[in-house]
């Protein structure tokens, strides 16, 4: 298997010209899951993307692999299983990613419903069986305070804790793409599928696609194309249905980051049941140096590739976690923010009461779309896709992906941890940057500190926010297919959301680490800089004074 490297990509152009079995649009969770279901079970596959690998919907989840608790409160009891059976697959499938955290949901004396929440926690705990992250408890106030110090002014009677998992979205789906490359999947981002091949029998058999980086035009022909393109299903049905109604409503979802400090957490997440009576609810999540707050469910009608925070966003998400924690936070103290649309299925009533279920469509020509759903779902909604391509090639090959370990071996993650420790420990790095590197990297953290060993100036951390070593530059250029900065700093890194700076202080550093492994001059570098500033000024929307700052 050649790197997954920009500097092999004329290579992986021509092999996806060649035609392959499966083409996929989308390199999000979904469209990465399908690349790897399909190339496992002996399909040859291209996935491809307009952009980075998630750089949509699914670098800007909430970060969490759940069943979804709330979800329970529309009486969706089939989604909210599913959801905990793929949460204890993922934590076996890539224990480094998918990590067990505690979640506390407190109560207060007006809380509406509390006497159902013993209920449905424990509905939630009877899907997850014997394998369970943990089972919930009713905790007195001060309990619940000791594992989320932030309740402290909440005035909260009690609390109940409970179990579900965090993760890195964006790694994850790094993960799922480096799984199937493994499997011989072609993978190629930054280029758009135009237009789809159809024949004079009317089936679609490709599609012509542009090179983002080079600008060059070609086709890739397929058996099958599969449209995983998330909120912009619709862009792709249209073309072989047309007049077609839209299928998704995109929601808008909005994360504000604050210093730990200012939001203490401590070990736990804390589920946030809202006190304004719109019948929302939030997550307040622990994230290394930061806190996480978010996120909003408002229906979108704006540009779907021009997402950024506004002022009402900022407002309510700021009102939210005030009056639940008893706060005082304000728009100074928020060092970092992300908006993104999620793919919800049209229907009545208001956004957070739209279904989080996924749904396929075969269209006439042969194009099959999938969509909705959430990041926890999606090795499920690949299988439904490659069930389907796999029958029409009047094959019968099952499902494996329930059995192949991301990003490694399937090694315990306590013993990765002991090994990328103790060299840490020789090379003089901390045990904070071993044990963000063994989140992030698991049993591939090895490649990142032989580079330091190589080279101990790679050893020095990049920002105060976060504990990031410049190997992992190198590493994300070498082997994890980032072509430009902000496909490090906002993805592999997550640098971006992280401080008010962004990572600018080391973004030359950077920028000319990954000319040096993919080819690119002076005039690159210094350009690549100042997309970097305006990609995450854009995003920040009114917060983007702070990146210049």
């Amino acid at each position: 298997m050649r790197p997954f490297s920009q500097a092999y990509r004329a290579t992986e152009v021509a092999d996806a010209a060649g035609g392959v079995d499966v083409l996929v649009v989308g390199m999000g969770a979904t469209g990465a899951g399908v690349a790897l279901d399909a190339a496992s079970r002996g399909l040859s596959v291209a996935v491809i993307d307009k952009g980075d690998l998630a750089s949509g919907t699914s670098s800007k989840s909430s970060k969490l692999v759940h069943g979804g608790l709330r979800y329970l409160e529309n009486y969706e009891f089939s989604l909210v299983r599913e959801g905990v059976l793929e949460r204890q697959q993922l934590m076996r499938l890539a224990p480094h990613l998918v990590r067990p955290m505690d979640f506390v949901y407190p109560v207060w004396p007006d809380t509406a419903r509390r006497r159902l929440l013993g209920l449905g926690l424990t509905t939630y705990d009877v899907f997850a069986g014997l394998r369970n992250v943990r089972r919930h408890e009713r905790i007195d106030a001060a309990e619940a305070i000791a594992l989320a110090p932030a309740l402290a002014g909440s005035g909260l009677d009690y609390g109940y804790v409970y179990g579900d998992c965090a993760t890195d979205d964006a790694r994850l789906v790094l993960a799922v793409v480096q799984t199937a490359r493994a499997f011989g999947a072609l993978a190629l981002t930054y280029t758009s599928a135009d237009k789809l091949l159809v024949g004079r029998d009317g089936a679609v058999h490709g599609a012509v696609v542009t090179d983002g980086l080079t600008g060059a035009t070609y086709e890739i022909p397929a058996r099958h194309v599969v449209n995983a393109t998330g909120v912009w299903v619709d862009r792709l049905l249209t073309q072989v249905e047309a007049g077609r109604e839209p299928m998704v409503v995109p929601s808008k979802g909005v994360h504000l980051v604050v210093d730990a400090p200012r939001l203490p957490l401590e070990s736990a997440s804390v589920l946030l049941p809202s006190r304004a009576g719109d019948g929302r609810s939030m997550f307040a999540i622990p994230w290394g140096r930061q806190t996480i707050l978010g996120t909003t469910d408002t229906e979108y009608h704006g540009g779907l590739d021009e997402i950024s925070l506004d002022q009402a966003d900022l407002d309510y998400v700021l009102r939210a976690g005030n009056d639940v924690f008893g706060a005082s936070l304000v728009e100074g103290d928020v060092v970092g923010a992300w908006a993104g649309a999620r793919p919800l299925l049209k229907g009545g009533g208001a956004m957070s009461d739209l279904s989080r279920r996924h749904t396929m469509i075969a269209s006439p020509g042969g194009l099959v779309t999938i969509t909705g759903g959430k990041l926890t779902t999606y090795r499920r909604m690949a299988a439904d896709v490659v069930d389907l391509l796999v029958a029409r090639d009047g094959r019968h090959v099952e499902c494996r992906t329930a059995d192949i370990p991301l990003g490694g071996t399937g090694r315990a993650y306590d013993a990765v941890l002991a090994d990328v420790l103790a060299g840490c420990l020789a090379l003089g790095l901390t045990e904070e940057v071993g044990a963000t590197l063994t989140r992030q990297q698991g049993e591939l953290a090895a490649d990142v500190l032989s580079l330091v060993a190589a080279d101990r100036s790679l050893g020095a951390e990049l920002s105060p926010a976060a504990p990031h070593v410049a190997a992992e530059v190198v590493q994300a250029a070498r082997h994890e297919g980032a072509a430009t900065l902000d496909d490090v700093f906002s993805r592999r890194m997550r640098l971006s959301l992280r401080s008010r700076d962004a990572g600018l202080p080391a973004a030359e550093q950077a920028a000319r680490l990954i000319a040096a492994e993919t080819g690119r001059d002076d005039a690159w570098v210094a350009g690549e800089v100042a997309r970097y500033a305006a990609a995450v000024a854009a995003e920040r929307g009114v917060l983007a004074t702070t990146v210049a700052a």
